[in-house]
């Protein structure tokens, strides 16, 4: 019987581990045994090829355990928090060309290939320093384009936005915004949560150890997670959790967690009208929209604004917030509309509302138990009434967008609602069929929800346009050659036509009113 054990080409396994650090992984594990180091300062000088890293901190006490894969030589109990595995200075091996280290009285020097191979290294005493300074030569470009100090100044900005530990580079602190004593922190299950009520709680930053881990923001504004120095991070270069998925998913819950409490302090420091100002949004975007049910007041962005976004279809991009706020108590007394209806005819009850100047609800997100719930009337467009003057022209095929849509052009139009006021507008539709005073002008908005890439596609719109006017210039005629003139094409009204200068043209119609000839 023979037996077999696991065994290690220790040399092909130290030469594939550079698949496993980048050069920013690099520089994380540097700053990240100055800190374990107990280092108050950090300095780098760089230069086009070479980069030093010195610190003030307890030093090493054995060099071997800088180059011992697998062996960190922290104490017991730092190991146990940080999960610290020993593979700082090996990542710093494959992207550059020669190794230094200077740290109490011992230093070395060797080319990194001879690091990699495991060829023996003279250790040699040398003037005792505090901390430990490690010098890179040679370092291999990062990035095209862009020279070896700009790149590191660039990844020392977003490296140490958190970082506990002053740093400077050649000479100059490096910012540590999110390292503010002043900064207010949440202590939640997954860490300290510092938020930030205008962006979105599903926006956060994550650090570990107080370097960045996992994916960035989205967003410039995001929450900003500092979690438990424990947490497990891939090895070997953790620029990732180890159980990405449910962390993400506790993450997210203390988040929330946090957010809810914040809103609910605002909501006991400020007066509730001003609460509702700056904090109604980040309610109703949070799933917190139940902390706005007792609040006597509610934004005038909830409700549809006539000025900014008058009767009729619109798009996505064409949508605009009141600023402002109202008091329940004038909702009381005026009334809140919400339009009930399957079809595409919800413009016909926006013209009565618009011209009634009613409130118009919209916003979906707010919670069932809010006392504005209670406010809100049905209206239907079956429930509009419209009255019509004298009909001085009609086009049942007008060809615009919607093919369905009829035009008809009269000389008043008046709409409501029965038991309550009527109004005079210069435009509605009704069913398929617009309804248009000589002022109505080209209403599109009331003609079609037809559009391409989330809008009404602009040429077509343009054309609809026309189409509307020159109708109403039409019906307005009161004689033949105006009526022509109301359909002639821009190019006959604003171009140049130099063969039909100073030209009489006769033009014969037939009895449907079609054109029949054309003499000179």
């Amino acid at each position: 019987m023979s037996t077999i054990r696991l065994k290690t080409n220790q040399n092909r396994l130290i030469a594939n581990l550079r698949h496993a650090f980048n050069q920013t992984s690099m520089l994380g594990e540097l700053l990240q045994n100055a800190r374990r180091a107990q280092a108050s300062e950090i300095h780098f000088t760089v230069n086009q090829d070479s980069l030093t890293i010195s610190d003030n901190g307890s030093g090493i006490a054995d060099l071997q355990n800088l180059i011992h894969i697998a062996e960190s030589g922290w104490d017991t109990s730092l190991k146990s928090r940080e999960n610290a595995f020993g593979l700082g200075v090996l990542s710093t091996l494959y992207f550059a060309e020669n190794l230094s280290v200077h740290s109490r009285d011992r230093a070395f020097s060797a080319p990194t290939e001879s690091v990699i191979a495991g060829r023996p290294i003279q250790v040699e005493r040398q003037i005792p320093r505090t901390g430990t300074e490690i010098r890179l030569d040679g370092v291999k470009p990062v990035a095209a384009g862009e020279d070896l100090p700009s790149w590191v100044e660039r990844q020392l900005r977003r490296l140490c936005e958190a970082f506990p530990v002053q740093v400077w580079l050649n000479g100059v602190e490096v910012s540590r915004p999110l390292a503010s004593p002043a900064l207010q922190w949440r202590e939640t299950a997954m860490g300290k949560v510092l938020l930030d009520l205008t962006a979105s709680r599903t926006q956060w930053k994550c650090f570990l150890q107080r370097l960045p881990i996992g994916r960035a923001p989205l967003y410039s504004h995001h929450q900003v997670v500092l979690l438990p120095d424990e947490t497990l991070a891939k090895l070997p270069d953790r620029q990732h959790l180890l159980n990405e998925a449910e962390d993400h998913k506790r993450i997210q819950a203390a988040v929330d967690q946090a957010y809810r409490a914040a809103l609910i302090e605002k909501k006991e420091q400020l007066a509730a009208n001003d609460f509702i100002t700056h904090y109604a949004h980040a309610c109703l975007n949070s799933s917190n929209a139940d902390l706005l049910n007792d609040v006597p007041f509610v934004p005038k962005a909830w409700f549809r604004d006539w000025e900014q976004e008058p009767a009729g279809f619109l798009r996505d991009w064409q949508r605009y917030g009141a600023s402002g706020i109202i008091a329940r108590e004038i909702l009381e007394e005026l009334g809140v509309w919400q339009i009930e209806t399957d079809g595409d005819d919800g413009p016909t009850v926006e013209v009565y509302l618009e011209a009634a100047k009613a409130f118009l609800f919209d916003e979906p997100g707010l919670d069932d138990g809010h006392w504005l719930k209670r406010l809100i009337q049905p209206i239907t467009p079956g429930q509009v009434q419209v009255r019509t003057g004298t009909s001085l022209h009609r086009d049942a095929n007008p060809y615009l967008a919607d093919y369905e849509v009829e035009l008809e052009l009269v000389e008043t139009l008046r709409i409501g609602l029965a038991g309550h006021a009527d109004y005079s507008v210069d435009a509605v539709r009704k069913g398929n069929t617009l309804f248009l005073t000589p002022n109505a002008g080209g209403r599109t908005e009331l003609v079609s929800d037809y559009v391409f890439d989330d809008r009404y596609d602009e040429d077509r719109e343009d054309e609809d346009a026309r189409t509307i006017m020159t109708f109403i210039a039409v019906g307005c005629s009161q004689s033949v050659d105006h009526v022509v003139a109301a359909l002639l094409p821009d190019s006959l009204r604003f171009t140049e036509q130099p063969k039909l200068a100073g030209a009489i043209v006769r033009l014969i119609f037939d009895e449907a009113g079609k054109l029949q000839t054309v003499a000179a």
